[in-house]
């Protein structure tokens, strides 16, 4: 791939600043956010003081000096932008010294005094490499941000988040994302494992469990993952905590009430010194005081034990077995209570037992929807996980068809693509409807982080749960997340709302 670019990373071509757009999945950046403008990514960034002056420091420098790219921003072409690759924090000061109004309120007092001691002209175009693709540009910042780089390296985290963006790009194949970064088969395995183990610890029966400031450490891309994967890399903590690795990353078998409370006691440990042990829990102590650690921490019962078991929180839907053919109504899901504060119980809780609930309705003469949409109000995710997966992504295909066949827009895309309707895919009739036949900017949002493949929820997901074979990404928590991330989606297609 290199030789064929023909060392396009040695070529600069100027750009113009306002036309450079910031790379929402760069691993610097906490991907459980959802950034948007100039001023969300800046935020971002100087997320504590020292981050702030070093910024600040950063744009003073580009006031004094003019901006030197002795190391080369990288870009992309994405429509009729370009997504930085390399050098975000470098754009984002340029783009604020051009317009000091949008800087975030803590900074935006040193951003205009800045700005008045610049001539915005001069830093309106700056020379970038322009990398042939989203691929190369990621393998030149592979390169870059390597062991052997001399460059300001990624945290950890950021490093293992890159590995599985690329792992989720190329269908989850490993042979793949080994040929594309360069890393080990045992460094991608490793990303998969540790970094699902870290997101665990973001989740609410965990943070709950911590003081404030614990809980922003915790959600930080900062957190010390090297502490994380030497305790759990432990295999009498994995077999005490009923832990097991597999290939695709690891399974938790054990019960989850008692599971949240040792892991949470074992964060506080990590997090500070001023804990019941008298020393924080670091690589040094865990190797040294091993055997102190583990006596400290709470028991795990393991899933099969019975008793203990954390209790799901309650849902409006009573399950039942099958569904009645008969029309009696008599098998349909039962209200728990008329309540109104019963109606709101599911509604953006990603612990819910169904995707959505006799709440909601659809607008659509489509049988197999209407069907389809009962069953998945009744269905338990945590019981047919890999069914929920599958049939989300039926859901959406049946969707996005009944509302170009109902306006009879399937003709017009098998013209444009010349090909039988039959042939088009999801992603070809997503592409053929974002801004031109949906119009709603959160749907067309959504159409766009389906899209991108590096994205948890993205179309490459929902085609990895009916034609790949891992199972990853198919925990009742992250479906009820992708689902809530379509429901805007599924309001404009087929006008899912609430009753």
């Amino acid at each position: 791939m290199v030789e064929s670019k023909q060392n396009w990373w040695e070529v600069r071509v100027r750009r113009s600043v306002d036309n450079l757009r910031m790379w929402s999945d760069n691993p610097r950046l906490d991907p459980s956010n959802k950034l948007i403008t100039l001023r969300d990514f800046v935020e971002e960034l100087i997320d504590d003081a020292t981050d702030a002056q070093n910024f600040l420091d950063l744009m003073k420098s580009i006031v004094d000096r003019g901006f030197i790219s002795f190391d080369p921003v990288v870009v992309w072409k994405e429509g009729n932008s370009f997504v930085v690759a390399e050098g975000n924090r470098r754009v984002m000061a340029l783009k604020l010294l051009r317009a000091p109004e949008k800087a975030p309120i803590s900074i935006r007092k040193n951003v205009v005094a800045l700005s008045r001691q610049i001539d915005r002209d001069q830093i309106e175009k700056v020379k970038v490499c322009l990398a042939p693709s989203y691929e190369d540009a990621r393998w030149y910042i592979l390169q870059r941000h390597s062991t052997a780089s001399t460059q300001v390296k990624w945290q950890r985290l950021q490093q293992q988040r890159f590995i599985i963006g690329v792992y989720d790009s190329v269908n989850q194949d490993i042979d793949k994302t080994i040929e594309v970064t360069g890393f080990k088969k045992s460094s991608i395995i490793d990303a998969l494992r540790y970094v699902k183990i870290r997101d665990i610890a973001t989740r609410d029966e965990i943070t709950k469990q911590l003081s404030p400031i614990e809980k922003e450490l915790v959600y930080s891309h900062k957190i010390n993952m090297t502490v994380i994967e030497r305790w759990f890399g432990n295999t009498m903590v994995r077999e005490a905590w009923h832990i097991e690795f597999d290939e695709t990353g690891l399974k938790i078998n054990a019960d989850e009430s008692s599971f949240y409370i040792a892991y949470a006691k074992f964060l506080k440990l990590m997090l500070t010194k001023e804990n019941d042990l008298g020393f924080i829990v670091n690589t040094r102590t865990i190797d040294n005081r091993f055997q102190e650690i583990f006596d400290y921490l709470p028991k795990v019962s393991s899933k099969d034990a019975g008793g203990g078991v954390a209790p799901e929180l309650p849902s409006p839907i009573e399950e039942v077995p099958s569904i009645n053919e008969s029309g009696d109504g008599k098998d349909l899901p039962r209200l728990a209570s008329e309540n109104e504060s019963q109606k709101t119980t599911n509604k953006g809780n990603p612990n819910r037992r169904q995707l959505t609930d006799i709440y909601h309705q659809v607008t659509t003469k489509n049988y197999k929807l209407h069907e389809l949409f009962k069953e998945l109000q009744k269905l338990p995710i945590r019981n047919y996980p890999n069914v929920t997966a599958a049939s989300i992504r039926v859901f959406l295909d049946l969707s996005v068809d009944d509302y170009m066949k109902s306006r009879d827009l399937d003709a017009l895309i098998a013209q444009r693509e010349k090909k039988g309707y039959h042939e088009c895919t999801l992603k070809m009739k997503l592409s053929f409807l974002q801004n031109e036949f949906i119009l709603d900017r959160e749907a067309n949002k959504i159409i766009s982080e389906l899209l991108n493949a590096t994205n948890e929820f993205s179309l490459n997901t929902l085609n990895e749960y009916i034609h790949g074979s891992k199972v990853h990404k198919v925990e009742a928590r992250f479906l009820n997340r992708f689902w809530d991330m379509l429901s805007p989606l599924f309001f404009e297609l087929i006008e899912l709302r609430e009753k």
